[in-house]
């Protein structure tokens, strides 16, 4: 079937160009404006950065030579407090004290090697006149900097907080031998620049630059750089730049580049819709028309054989190929879903059943011994998963003798389970056997190892009650530290650990006992609980879990694994479960010799 255009086809159409051309017009126009910023930011970014390196260059040569005296620092601050002296001629009386001052065989006074202690000790007119001879130096390399390169202004100022903006000296333009400009203060509000700010915080001596805004009717763009003597910033040479100026030229520059663009945009915008037109809207329409047709009757042979008329040589012909295929893999993709569907629903119901085995396998019934009141025991198992990797067990050996076992399969899911099964079997197996905890574990680590071909290891606390007498004998495969809980509160247990079972061949286990009292608590646990972590990446740790313990020293073990399996959760909150919990305690209530 070839699609042919219907009055309502033809109107989308016309609707379609329209919308494509007002899309296009909004594209061209943002071009336009985005390039006029990159143009007008780039511009003014090469123009500051060429103008900064000249400004830094003169600012560090006028700095080089203002900071020659050693004691520039002790100037400064007579020029401030005396700036009436220093901007007066000396009279008469002042010229002939000077020169007696030197006719009495006192040596010439230099102000490049005068020394503050020599300073300080001067007084009356020579000190003036030494005072006045450095400014003379001073003011000059300002007014020759200002004179020679046309800046619009050049100062140096207080920028202290206390004299914000005093004038020590500026350039006088075509008054290059006029020195006479110390006091008076900077109309501008030094203690809120942003650059002089920067000085004031730094180490540096590097150069700040700003633009000020309404600096006697006009904007102007400024350069700092600190004056520094005895590591302390003195004061600042200010460079200033008629920034207004500059940003008339711009705008014009930038208002005939803009027109220029305009045009250029404008005609490649008719030839690019009349492109769309002709070469690119008929076979989106068609394409269109199609994938409408096929969403109703979800043919895919016949949305392939009309997809067939549509023969452009460009990327929609090639999309008219990628849809007829796309419309053949939905079918097939259709029939796949279902089958994997009718799987998943298999593969769950096999988890399903696995979790109840594996959740029968383990002791669940509690209390466990109700005929004897010795002990009491409690125990909880946790799964990250469907399956995991951790189990407990407990039961009698004979009447006077409990095995007590907690482990941590390594890995998680089925594979874990399946070993977990394994391992429990053979444990229990073993301890029926007799013996002391280590050889129970020498054994097991034996057949484990012998037939593990996948490299996977348990770790182990396993231990042996003798009921009349309190005894617990105890060995440790690498598992974590047991929580002993006596009148003193509940604390760790450091026993000493074995390796993990299944991990290498002829490993050897060391027993340990401990004597339980009346009232005394063992509380074991798998890392899933140590470990448990936090959305902050935070781990629980062995001290929250004796917190917790210690909250209830009383308490029931039932009542003490609800608690510490609470403070887990508590602490862990909204974060995922990484590893299964798994939490076994036994509560000693005294035996025949109570």
């Amino acid at each position: 079937m070839v699609y042919t255009y219907t009055g309502d086809a033809m109107k989308k159409r016309k609707k379609l160009l329209v919308q494509v051309g007002a899309l296009i017009a909004v594209f061209f126009a943002a071009i336009l404006i985005a390039g006029g910023f990159i143009i007008y930011a780039g511009s003014t970014t090469m123009y500051l950065n060429a103008k900064n390196e000249i400004i830094d260059r003169d600012l560090l040569r006028v700095r080089d030579s203002l900071e020659k005296t050693p004691i520039l620092s002790a100037f400064l601050d007579y020029w401030r407090e005396n700036s009436y002296d220093i901007n007066r001629e000396a009279t008469e009386e002042e010229a002939n004290e000077v020169w007696q001052y030197y006719n009495n065989g006192n040596e010439w006074i230099e102000w490049m090697k005068i020394t503050e202690e020599q300073f300080r000790d001067l007084e009356g007119p020579v000190k003036i006149s030494v005072a006045k001879d450095y400014y003379s130096y001073f003011a000059g390399v300002l007014n020759w900097e200002q004179h020679d390169f046309g800046y619009d202004a050049i100062y140096c100022i207080d920028i202290s907080p206390e004299n914000a903006g005093f004038i020590y000296a500026k350039g006088n333009g075509d008054e290059p031998y006029t020195y006479k400009t110390l006091g008076g203060v900077l109309d501008m509000d030094i203690s809120k620049q942003r650059a002089v700010q920067k000085i004031l915080s730094g180490t540096n001596k590097t150069t700040e630059y700003e633009v000020v805004e309404k600096y006697n009717g006009k904007s102007i763009y400024i350069g700092y750089i600190p004056i520094t003597a005895n590591g302390k910033v003195e004061c600042a040479l200010c460079i200033f730049y008629d920034w207004s100026a500059f940003q008339k030229s711009m705008n014009e520059n930038l208002a005939v580049m803009t027109l220029i663009g305009s045009a250029v945009m404008i005609i490649v915008f008719i030839a690019l819709l009349h492109y769309l037109y002709v070469i690119a809207l008929k076979p989106v329409t068609q394409i269109q028309s199609n994938v409408r047709e096929y969403r109703e009757n979800k043919d895919s042979i016949r949305i392939t054989e009309n997809m067939k008329h549509i023969r452009s040589e460009n990327e929609f012909g090639v999309l008219a190929d990628d849809i007829s295929e796309l419309a053949e893999e939905m079918e097939r993709f259709t029939e796949e879903n279902i089958r994997l569907a009718g799987e998943q629903e298999r593969v769950a119901a096999e988890l399903d059943l696995a979790t109840k085995i594996q959740s029968g396998a383990l002791p669940s019934k509690f209390p466990a011994f109700p005929e004897r009141d010795e002990f009491d025991l409690y125990a909880s198992m946790t799964p990250a998963k469907e399956v995991g990797g951790d189990f407990y067990d407990f039961f009698l050996i004979d009447d006077d003798h409990l095995a007590l076992v907690i482990a941590d399969v390594s890995g998680k899911g089925v594979p874990a389970a399946l070993f977990m099964m394994s391992s429990m079997i053979l444990l229990h197996d073993r301890a029926l056997m007799g013996g002391t905890p280590s050889e129970m574990l020498e054994f097991v680590n034996e057949r484990i190892y012998r037939n593990n071909p996948s490299g996977m290891f348990v770790t182990v606390w396993l231990g042996i009650l003798e009921i009349s007498t309190g005894r617990l004998s105890c060995a440790n495969a690498g598992h974590e530290y047991p929580v002993l809980g006596t009148n003193g509160g509940f604390e760790l247990y450091k026993d000493k650990h074995g390796f993990v079972l299944g991990g290498a061949n002829g490993m050897k286990y060391k027993t340990y006992d401990i004597q339980l009292k009346n009232g005394d608590t063992v509380f074991v646990y798998t890392d899933g609980v140590a470990e448990a972590t936090n959305a902050s990446n935070e781990l629980f740790g062995t001290e929250r879990l004796t917190e917790a313990l210690n909250a209830i020293p009383d308490g029931s073990p039932e009542e003490l694994i609800l608690t510490a399996g609470k403070a887990v959760n508590d602490f862990v909150k909204d974060a995922p479960q990484f590893d299964d919990l798994t939490m076994l305690c036994l509560k000693y209530n005294g035996g025949t010799t109570k």
